[in-house]
């Protein structure tokens, strides 16, 4: 088994768990950061590690036309499925070329999920499918639900803050907004051009 399909299989597992379909930090970043004056004039977005659907659904309530991009087949909440909600299914450094560009990537709690040695192809990928720019929210720490279902980590680049605004620059992209979050373990938040 490739890593591509070891990835699959792993967040396949997880998304199985309803404990893990509870949580959705794109809601909070959402609803906590400017993201309209970022998205400014821009109408369709590609929620990139979309799992269970939850920050697409806000988005699309706010007035977005979303579609969503995942490795896992099984990621979707019921009600996106039974809506036809457009889910493209890959590896975001192998398949995400192969989705039609989108205004803007929005991209939370994903890269620390990414192998550290496939976080530039990702970046890149990203880079590539979107117009304007990718919001990406990466949380800066270890996680719980990995070792706690599966017996393994989920967050595989855990990584401060300036290490992630290197890589994003690294990619070709030009950062005009950040900030990090220490409430809790940390997050950092940035839009990338």
């Amino acid at each position: 088994m490739n890593l591509t399909e070891q990835e699959k299989n792993k967040y396949e597992q997880v998304w199985s768990h309803d404990a893990y379909r509870k949580f959705s930090p794109g809601v909070f970043a959402i609803e906590q950061l400017p993201i309209r004056q970022l998205f400014n004039g821009c109408s369709t977005v590609l929620d990139v590690g979309c799992g269970s659907g939850k920050a697409a659904k806000r988005l699309i309530q706010m007035g977005y036309r979303v579609s969503g991009f995942d490795i896992a087949t099984n990621c979707l909440d019921s009600d996106l499925v039974d809506a036809g909600f457009k889910l493209y299914q890959g590896c975001v450094w192998e398949d995400l070329y192969e989705v039609p560009n989108h205004h803007v990537v929005f991209c939370t709690d994903v890269m620390e999920h990414i192998p550290t040695d496939k976080v530039q192809d990702s970046l890149v990928a990203m880079r590539t499918v979107c117009d304007h720019g990718v919001f990406f929210g990466i949380a800066l720490f270890a996680d719980g639900f990995g070792p706690k279902l599966l017996g393994t980590p989920l967050h595989l680049t855990v990584r401060p803050s300036n290490w992630w605004l290197s890589e994003i620059e690294k990619a070709g992209f030009v950062i005009p907004y950040f900030t990090v979050d220490y409430r809790g373990a940390g997050w950092f938040y940035c839009f990338a051009m």
